[in-house]
């Protein structure tokens, strides 16, 4: 093993015992850790933007383009420079603007994703499960198919019925509740489950990968104490 080599897995052993030390109490080697972390992946984005991002998209082709060209490249220069102004307490307002576009744009973004990426493509899925030529191909499969489209379709309807916030039916008496129909209760409580098995699954997924993690971390620390003691 090469001094390099030995270096850095001391210096990840010793990274990885600081955190697991929170697993004893909240100590002052494990916010160490934690700081050492937030800072380095903060330099790491920062130099990621500028050779990523500002140079070849920014600094770079102002040198060479038009003055139309140019004209628009100031867009994002003045907008990254009023968020950098904002900072200044007195002239803190001026940051509302880029935030303000950054929002809508994050916002237009996402809703076109969700749209386009994921309800049209949902949409036609359901409606691909109910395809006649998809369901008969396999005359043994039939009635498996038939009962995934109906699970399917039964999930879709149920989960937008769970995230239904229409108006309410009026109160006929002074002591009644505002409810909503009896329908669409008993479909968001068929989404409800089916969210309920959907948020399961995705926390089994997380969970698995974090405990693989430390599993990784664990056999790292175990195999450089074996070195160390083989050394000895």
């Amino acid at each position: 093993m090469t001094l390099n080599a030995v270096i850095w897995g001391v210096i990840g052993f010793l990274l990885t015992v600081m955190v697991l030390s929170y697993l004893i109490k909240d100590s002052l080697f494990f916010r160490l850790a934690a700081y050492l972390l937030i800072g380095l992946t903060a330099g790491y984005l920062v130099v990621l933007l500028v050779n990523r991002v500002l140079l070849p998209h920014l600094i770079w082709p102002m040198a060479d383009a038009s003055w139309s060209e140019r004209l628009w490249l100031l867009i994002p220069i003045v907008l990254g420079s009023l968020l950098l102004i904002g900072q200044i307490p007195h002239l803190s307002q001026l940051s509302r603007i880029p935030l303000a576009f950054l929002a809508g744009l994050s916002a237009a973004i996402a809703i076109g994703g969700a749209v386009f990426g994921t309800m049209v493509p949902q949409g036609q899925a359901v409606l691909d499960a109910f395809d006649p030529y998809r369901i008969y191909a396999d005359p043994q499969l039939v009635w498996v198919r038939i009962l995934d489209a109906g699970v399917m379709i039964l999930g879709v309807v149920g989960t937008l019925s769970y995230f239904h916030f229409g108006q309410p039916l009026k109160k006929l008496n002074r002591g009644d509740e505002d409810k909503r129909p009896r329908a669409m209760q008993i479909l968001s409580k068929v989404g409800e489950v089916f969210l309920g098995i959907t948020l399961g699954a995705v926390f089994a997924g997380v969970f698995s990968t974090a405990l693989l993690a430390f599993i990784d971390r664990i056999a790292v620390v175990g195999e450089m104490i074996g070195q160390f003691l083989g050394g000895l």
